[in-house]
């Protein structure tokens, strides 16, 4: 199975996914993450190949069976562009999924008012609401880039319990999935 995690940081995903015997390629524009996540990957005897750069940017010769994309879409500046070269990066019938925060009210006052002004639980101007992305528009660009089975799942962090949850609204943060045909 080849899995390609866009925005991978450190690493966090990457590592499981290759736990589980996936070949992982891994990028992420920051640099630092990219040396944070190869030292901790040789440190663990984990085989990752680990890109510095933009899914824009870099070619690649194999594609992928899998891409995952978290929390990634609510800081590009052009999503459209994203999930295009994602649909490169894809084999037919591959999966992209990924996690992202919602355009509404609720999503601001929960992603940047309360996490970075209130609770200060993530960097002051980490987010810009205008980045944010509803559903629909998400949708209509797979949709548009021949993505189909398109699901969303409403997920939300309680702050005091640490602790990710399902819930039945995708009112602030959502994952999704769905498949290039």
């Amino acid at each position: 199975l080849q899995i390609l995690d866009i925005g991978c940081g450190g690493g966090i995903l990457c590592e499981p996914l290759a736990r589980l015997g996936a070949n992982v390629t891994g990028i992420d524009e920051n640099e630092k993450a990219i040396l944070v996540a190869r030292k901790h990957a040789k440190k663990m005897n984990l085989k990752i190949n680990y890109k510095h750069g933009n899914i824009t940017d870099i070619s690649f010769k194999k594609k992928f069976d899998i891409i995952t994309c978290m929390e990634v879409l609510e800081h590009v500046e052009n999503v459209d562009l994203l999930i295009k070269k994602s649909k490169e990066c894809l084999r037919n019938g591959g999966v992209f999924v990924g996690s992202t925060i919602n355009q509404t009210i609720t999503s601001y006052l929960t992603a940047i008012f309360f996490a970075e002004n209130v609770l200060k639980i993530v960097p002051k101007n980490t987010h810009q609401w205008i980045k944010f992305i509803r559903p629909n528009k998400l949708k209509k660009l797979l949709i548009m880039n021949e993505f189909s089975n398109i699901q969303f799942q409403g997920v939300f962090y309680n702050f005091l319990k640490k602790k990710w949850n399902f819930v039945s609204t995708e009112k602030i943060n959502y994952l999704f999935s769905s498949k290039l045909e």
